[in-house]
């Protein structure tokens, strides 16, 4: 005798029961994204359409220097305000797995996170001593499922050694490296974050293709990895700066800072249409957010450059030149002095910043550009990858 199935709404009530209310539901309004975590930088910010999403699994990647661990500091600071903000008498925890140990407290204090034990929002630090990718994986999936963990960090995935090699000899070659226990790794962890509404960054770095095959670019870990991330970055070091903000040439011995190149090589959590950011990063100060700010607000044109040379402050609320205070309007000339005027000023720094941030939860403003469009770049070319190339499979 068949075994009665029942109707659709019987097996939904029963998937509820059994698995939660969220699990199975009837129809899809949008794509589900637990929160966003913003970079700090309001240039980065604005090609992720605010930040990256919590609830997934993100990539940094680049080469050595490019920003990927500051980044993460800036992401998992950005995770501290907002965990005080919804969990104040019990805020989740981060953990930050340590592989290479460089993580440094100091340099992650100058981006807003504290890592120190007194901090409200505590850090689990994870330094392996010799364990291989399998029990690190494991350490960071039983701490996901306390359902106390409200972000993990992982510098870095190509750093981490599979117990397979660990016990081969170093003579015998082994294919895949960590792709295998990666992808068991992430294809646990993806259903575990979006139950528990963690968020998972994976740092990785880059390879050179010596195959002479393909791209010149290849990033370890395989190619499951890379379809579990909701969201993969790649970092690179731009021009340097010194203390005025006037680049300099790369063989410069003493420069303040370099600019932070993003590029957004996939993203399933927002439009795809701006694939290039870039952040003023400063050597003994972190990120600049006053001079990315200023450089967003002339983009979005809060501040008038339409006369070459001279920078015109316009009013936050009417949209008019603002006035100083003897009537006449407020015009800089040359963009160095934009910095120090708004120091002075900082409620208007303020205000403009808050204007930015409301431009970016505009989803659909038609008005703005990408900025490889605005500056004619061609993104293949800048990452030094072929015509048809694909950003996904990098």
């Amino acid at each position: 005798m068949s075994k009665e199935v029942g109707t659709v709404s019987d097996i939904l009530k029963n998937i509820k029961k059994k698995y939660g209310d969220k699990v199975a539901e009837i129809g899809v309004e949008d794509i589900r994204v637990d929160g966003i975590l913003s970079l700090g930088s309001p240039s980065l910010d604005t090609c992720l359409y605010g930040g990256i999403p919590e609830g997934r699994i993100c990539e940094f990647t680049g080469a050595e220097g490019s920003g990927k661990t500051t980044n993460a500091f800036l992401a998992a600071a950005s995770y501290q305000r907002k965990e005080l903000e919804r969990n104040p008498d019990n805020p989740r925890y981060i953990v930050y797995i340590d592989q290479e140990c460089t993580a440094d407290p100091v340099w992650a204090e100058k981006m807003g996170y504290d890592m120190s034990e007194d901090a409200t929002v505590k850090t689990i630090l994870i330094r392996p001593e010799g364990q291989s990718a399998e029990e690190v994986f494991d350490m960071a999936l039983d701490l996901l499922k306390t359902g106390d963990v409200g972000l993990i960090i992982i510098d870095s995935l190509a750093t981490l050694v599979p117990q397979q090699i660990v016990d081969e000899s170093m003579e015998k070659y082994q294919m895949g490296g960590i792709a295998k226990s990666l992808t068991r790794f992430a294809n646990t962890a993806v259903g575990l974050l979006r139950k528990y509404k963690a968020t998972l960054i994976g740092i990785n770095q880059v390879r050179d293709n010596m195959t002479g095959y393909g791209d010149a670019l290849l990033t370890p870990g395989g190619r499951a990895w890379k379809h579990q991330c909701s969201m993969r970055l790649m970092f690179k070091r731009g021009t340097f700066f010194d203390e005025d903000g006037n680049d300099l040439t790369k063989s410069a011995q003493s420069p303040a800072g370099h600019i932070i190149e993003m590029y957004v090589l996939k993203t399933k959590t927002c439009k795809w249409d701006r694939k290039l950011g870039m952040a003023h990063l400063n050597y003994t100060k972190g990120i600049d957010i006053l001079q990315d700010t200023i450089d967003m607000a002339v983009y979005f044109g809060m501040i008038d450059n339409s006369t070459q040379g001279t920078f015109k402050i316009l009013d936050i609320d009417t949209g008019e030149v603002a006035l100083d205070s003897e009537g006449n309007e407020i015009k800089i000339r040359g963009k160095k002095n934009l910095k120090p005027y708004f120091e002075e000023h900082k409620e208007q720094w303020k205000k403009m910043y808050d204007k930015v941030y409301d431009k970016l939860s505009q989803k659909e403003d038609s008005n703005i550009i990408a900025f490889e469009e605005m500056l004619n770049i061609d993104i293949n070319e800048k990452l030094g990858l072929s015509a048809n190339a694909n950003l996904e499979e990098i």
